[in-house]
């Protein structure tokens, strides 16, 4: 816990420079350690003590660790809901971007109290419905925004936990009109 801190995930990144090819290389070592958790307060690092990556067992692990990708469960309801798409450079002026969010549970979820973030973590609350197994396309507004820089989505539950989150490159945003599938 002494070692907790916001931003200090475990990386190594090595540079290659382009002497035979002519096209410098990155290559990135991301390490987790034993300790790390999924959900952690922004401003300690330390990790958040609520059940929604799995219950936790008598030595304060999950039992039922998040897995990226894997489905959700009763037992582990990360990822019920999924950002599948965006759309961050619209072809038109000004622009009006978006996410589409996918249910994938048999029930309908309410999304009152749901957040979506952008890169620079600014808010946009949502609200409506998801009918089960169905897709919802919302329109951002400010300040929530998509640079055609590359940037991230991160999607909140009404706890204040990350659900889901995408990260996309600029030259996957370089085709206006075109939305990126997640």
């Amino acid at each position: 816990v002494k070692d907790d801190g916001v931003y200090q995930d475990g990386a190594i990144l090595l540079q290659f420079p382009g002497r035979t090819l002519g096209q410098a290389q990155w290559v990135g070592i991301f390490l987790k350690f034993q300790s790390q958790s999924w959900h952690t307060d922004d401003s300690t690092g330390h990790r958040i003590s609520v059940s929604v990556s799995g219950s936790l067992s008598n030595d304060d692990q999950p039992t039922t660790p998040f897995v990226p990708g894997a489905p959700p469960s009763p037992q582990a309801p990360d990822g019920t809901v999924r950002i599948v798409a965006a759309l961050v450079n619209p072809v038109l002026s000004p622009e009006v971007e978006t996410v589409t969010l996918l249910n994938v549970t048999d029930t309908m979820i309410d999304l009152r109290g749901w957040t979506l973030l952008d890169r620079d973590k600014r808010r946009m609350p949502l609200q409506g419905q998801i009918p089960a197994g169905d897709t919802l396309r919302i329109t951002l507004a400010p300040p929530v925004v998509l640079p055609n820089k590359g940037g991230l989505i991160s999607l909140l539950n009404p706890d204040g936990l990350r659900v889901d989150g995408v990260t996309y490159t600029k030259v996957q945003a370089s085709l206006p009109g075109f939305s990126l599938k997640f």
